[in-house]
């Protein structure tokens, strides 16, 4: 398999010690992870959180949100992981196991 072709498929990464503490950040709680990658580049590996949990500022017209009117909510993000900071890559080649049909997939949430 190339690394390539893992592009869009669910995919299960082990980090390094190295990388855990600044994880929490990213909203993954584990040095161990299910995602979704999203594309391949030479610095490292995009990966999707569908569900990150972000303050929302501004409203639909730019403008800033007061504080006390701040809510939270669920936005998809692309995290980009170092090479460095990756042990291990590891995917599964069964079919049904890539054709995911919900939002909620395992790894952010879920094993929190």
């Amino acid at each position: 398999m190339q690394l390539e072709d893992l592009k869009g498929k669910l995919v299960l990464f082990k980090f390094s010690e190295e990388i855990r503490h600044d994880l929490s950040l990213f909203q993954i709680f584990k040095d161990e992870l299910w995602a979704v990658v999203t594309g391949i580049e030479t610095e490292g590996v995009w990966i999707e959180n569908p569900a990150y949990e972000l303050g929302i500022w501004w409203d639909d017209r730019g403008e800033l949100v007061p504080p006390s009117k701040q809510i939270k909510e669920k936005v998809r993000t692309n995290i980009l992981i170092p090479w460095r900071y990756i042990k291990a890559v590891m995917s599964v080649e069964d079919e049904r196991f890539q054709k995911v049909k919900i939002e909620r997939l395992p790894g952010f949430e879920v094993y929190k």
